[in-house]
């Protein structure tokens, strides 16, 4: 009976080992492989796009061939690129075979065949290439003498409110057309997965195939609408436990009786900077009428931090783990890009989202009487 139930356990032990080797096979492949012409005895690159330390391989090329291979359960995109990096190409890699062809100095436009995805990432970031050309107009207003910063502010608010809605239409429109590509997902994501925009997101991901909502991307969406509830309008904000500044712990939960504007922002985040004077003219309006601002940075950068606070003069609570969008707080109010602020009244219930310039100051009026 003993060898019988050992032979069992055995048997068990092989069939787990063999499915979990079939499942390991099972994983896609991909094969990144081309020519890049005017190279010559230099290392090629490839990397994570969205984990800039993360160099996923390298190889020396003599004549400017290359070849990369390896598994991916899902696409994602990569970077190919040279060393010093300022010559390289976002590439949507997925399973298969991809071909690259390029110049040195010039693979910004190198032609990738293999790969739809890549295709349909091609198009979209075509159509929204127009938006950056939008955005560089706040150079020119940073740089105008003749306007008082408060006149700057206005100007750089506008052009970013036309910015980002003009992101917004191209990412609808392109999902409503692309409905069984992974890329509308993977835009989404991007996209629409951040404070105020939650509609949006919910709005898009229904578009989707049933393919495409079933995919990694699909998955990821689907799991962030459910848990933006927690922080959605209406709810109660979860709570924060942090140290301040100054090293001291801080709780939300100790300025209940106040109406608290919780700014996630960061000292390398232009807007965020911009918005700041902002808040500084809204935090002495308000704060002899039970307001108080929580500002939760997500540097990973003390120092820097630090400094950004000192020149801004931004006198609020100022508190920070310095983990960066891998924070607890930041995980828990699903940051996922900067500037994002949460109102809330003096019960800790949250009563707006991602309100700047005149709209804080509209809501700031409308609910602190």
């Amino acid at each position: 009976m003993k060898n019988f139930g050992n032979a069992l356990l055995w048997l068990l032990w092989v069939s787990s080992t063999v499915l979990g080797q079939k499942q390991h096979e099972q994983t896609p492949k991909y094969q990144i492989s081309g020519k890049i012409a005017g190279l010559k005895k230099r290392k090629v690159f490839l990397k994570s796009y969205f984990h800039e330390k993360e160099i996923i391989d390298s190889v020396f090329s003599q004549d400017g061939s290359f070849r990369f291979q390896g598994k991916l359960a899902y696409p994602q995109t990569f970077t190919l690129y040279l060393s010093p990096m300022t010559d390289e190409r976002k590439i949507v890699v997925q399973a298969g075979n991809m071909l690259v062809t390029a110049k040195a100095g010039d693979l910004e436009h190198a032609q990738i065949q293999g790969s739809s995805a890549n295709d349909d990432m091609d198009i979209y970031q075509e159509q929204i290439k127009l938006g950056r050309k939008f955005a560089k107009g706040v150079s020119a207003v940073e740089s105008d003498n003749t306007l008082t910063s408060t006149e700057k502010q206005r100007k750089i608010y506008a052009i970013f409110t036309e910015v980002e809605s003009f992101y917004d239409s191209v990412t609808t429109e392109f999902v409503k057309s692309h409905p069984n590509s992974i890329v509308s997902s993977m835009v989404i994501k991007s996209r629409f997965m951040q404070a105020n925009q939650e509609a949006k997101a919910r709005e898009s991901f229904e578009v989707l195939t049933d393919v495409v909502k079933k995919s990694f991307y699909g998955k990821t969406i689907q799991s962030y609408l459910f848990e933006n509830e927690k922080v959605s309008v209406g709810k109660i904000a979860p709570e924060i436990t942090i140290r301040d500044v100054n090293g001291n712990p801080f709780q939300l939960l100790s300025l209940q009786g106040k109406f608290v504007l919780i700014d996630f922002w960061a000292s390398w985040c232009g807007p965020c900077r911009q918005e700041n004077p902002n808040l500084v003219q809204m935090y002495q309006a308000f704060k002899e009428k039970d307001f108080e601002i929580i500002g939760v940075s997500i540097d990973d950068n003390i120092k820097s931090w630090t400094k950004a606070i000192e020149t801004d003069s931004l006198l609020w609570t100022q508190v920070c783990d310095g983990n960066g969008m891998e924070g607890e707080v930041a995980k828990r109010y699903l940051i996922s890009a900067i500037p994002t602020n949460f109102l809330l009244d003096k019960r800790g219930k949250i009563i707006a989202k991602n309100l700047r310039g005149e709209e804080l100051k509209k809501a700031l009026d409308h609910f602190i009487k």
